[in-house]
């Protein structure tokens, strides 16, 4: 009698899952690259329109900018995602 087939689909499955929350668990890099621009400034520039981030994750950030103008805006990045 020979022993049932193993199915490999679960094990693969299993594997992208870890390496997609690891993907999603690290810091992601900045997105604002003006490192001397300020929060006011980065906000008249229309830049948080074009945020990367899903977007509750860019209206705490542009709301920490709104509520701390003279902030630098790459600051203000780093202090609401954690990066």
């Amino acid at each position: 009698m020979r022993p049932p087939v193993q199915d490999q689909t679960m094990p693969r499955l299993a594997l992208l899952a870890a390496v997609a929350g690891l993907l999603l668990a690290t810091p992601a890099a900045a997105r604002i690259t003006d490192r001397e621009q300020s929060c006011a400034d980065w906000l008249k520039s229309g830049a948080h329109r074009k945020s990367e981030y899903p977007a509750d994750v860019a209206e705490k950030i542009r709301a920490f900018c709104a509520a701390n103008p003279k902030m630098k805006a790459i600051d203000a990045e780093m202090t609401m995602t954690g990066d």
